[in-house]
């Protein structure tokens, strides 16, 4: 793509395809016009004007977007994404002391910020597995499937879990963990039925950054088709 950006063509179909946005870059067009996002690098990149984004990630997230190609089936293409399944890799702070973990909440959307609330929220669940655990760094490494797709769910939802994503410039518990070189949150898997009502199974490379933070290499057990 244009601007120094790079990205993957995850999977392609006539009516939609997953890419790969980097971290860093806003997923659609900002307030600021002049601003680079990820839509419409892509948009202009493949030469599809109408190109869609279905599904939003946060700025400092990286990993599999689903971009609507034809207008008429944006209808369809929204049922998908809603009836996917969707995986998220993640370091975090600190080592949990437990393995898996279903966490289930309400959220109320702020200016800046996504707050727990009692009431007046919409409900959240997050099913959580720690995958290994990295003592010197003081982080672990995990997989979060999210059960419903509420804004900025699993950023505080590990925050309240008291390890917050690594990284994080708004739900991190000290300064010393927003300097970190990235957001440490990926969007991982994505498991679907297309159109013709077949399974597919798209996911990533764990990004280089992961395994560079914690020195060794990292790994996420396939998916059980």
């Amino acid at each position: 793509m244009k601007g120094g950006y790079t990205t993957n063509i995850l999977y392609e179909c006539d009516e939609f395809l997953l890419a790969e946005k980097p971290a860093g870059l806003p997923v659609h067009e900002t307030k600021d016009p002049n601003r680079k996002d990820f839509t419409r690098l892509l948009a202009s990149y493949l030469h599809l004007p109408d190109l869609r984004t279905a599904n939003r990630l946060d700025l400092g997230t990286s990993g599999i977007v689903l971009l609507g190609k034809n207008p008429d089936k944006n209808k369809e293409i929204d049922s998908l994404l809603a009836d996917a399944d969707k995986e998220y890799i993640f370091l975090c702070s600190g080592i949990p002391d437990w393995k898996e973990k279903r966490f289930e909440c309400f959220l109320k959307d702020g200016n800046k910020e996504v707050q727990m609330v009692r009431s007046g929220g919409k409900k959240a669940i997050t099913e959580f597995t720690i995958l290994s655990q990295h003592p010197d760094e003081n982080c672990s490494f995990g997989l979060a499937k999210i059960l419903t797709g509420r804004r900025h769910q699993i950023r505080v939802m590990l925050r309240e879990l008291g390890h917050a994503v690594l990284g994080d410039p708004v739900y991190s518990h000290s300064e010393t963990e927003t300097e970190e070189k990235r957001m440490y949150l990926h969007s991982f898997r994505l498991c679907f039925t297309d159109f013709q009502g077949q399974k597919q199974w798209v996911e990533t490379d764990i990004p280089k950054e992961f395994s560079t933070r914690v020195g060794k290499p990292l790994s996420v057990p396939n998916q059980t088709k």
